[in-house]
């Protein structure tokens, strides 16, 4: 229990070590033509984040919504990206859907230039139009966490780590190991081996993409 609790306070410290944010512009018919800010608040139990406009105060006027509180999250039951309005109150209980996207892209939303952001007409009444700009913290390249088969076969130790990451399959050399920051973003990879060096890395959270047989998983790691 002890260690689960000292893991998940270093998930929750590497989930807030880097300043996220997100900038949407879309939408005019409701939102107007203004650009808005998503900052990163928290990080879901799939291990992807929740990003929402800030303040959320009823103190955002907008001209479809009287007030424009918005939300960027993974909608875990029907499995894809959304973006989606509060009903003004700032609780996000009752919320419209403006725009989703099922590329299951992680720890953050899809660009784009990743998946399809799919405006949903049911709500907009086709009003909404394509995104116009999405910017900052977005993923151009999907990182999801799948098991393809591989859970059993693969063993990553220790975790947290400080300095060697150490990957087993059965005693053999993996195809490729790539490691992700936070923001999903792939900073080092290493062919044909079993280990990865993880000592020049900041401390926080990250995610390791173990590629072999042609087959892929992700595991989420925490660097001391």
């Amino acid at each position: 229990m002890k260690q689960n609790i000292i893991l998940l306070l270093f998930v929750m410290l590497g989930a807030n070590a880097v300043a996220q944010t997100i900038t949407l512009n879309a939408c005019h018919y409701l939102l107007e033509t203004a650009d808005y800010t998503f900052n990163q608040k928290t990080l879901d139990v799939t291990g992807r984040n929740v990003f929402e406009t800030s303040p959320v105060d009823e103190n955002a006027p907008c001209g479809g919504f009287g007030n424009c509180e918005l939300q960027m999250a993974w909608n875990e039951i029907v499995s894809r990206w959304e973006i989606y309005a509060d009903d003004g109150n700032g609780t996000f209980e009752n919320t419209y859907v403006l725009y989703y996207n099922t590329e299951a892209s992680l720890p953050n939303p899809p660009s784009l230039n990743l998946g399809n952001w799919v405006e949903e007409t049911s709500v907009t009444e086709s009003l909404c139009g394509a995104i116009i700009s999405l910017t900052g913290d977005v993923q151009d390249t999907t990182l999801s966490i799948e098991n393809l088969g591989l859970t059993s076969e693969i063993t990553i130790h220790p975790n947290p780590v400080k300095n060697t990451l150490f990957v087993d399959f059965y005693n053999k050399e993996v195809d490729n190991i790539s490691l992700y920051n936070i923001l999903g973003k792939h900073i080092y990879s290493v062919n044909n081996a079993k280990t990865i060096d993880v000592s020049k890395y900041a401390p926080g959270l990250y995610f390791v993409k173990i590629s072999v047989e042609k087959k892929e998983t992700v595991r989420k790691i925490i660097i001391e």
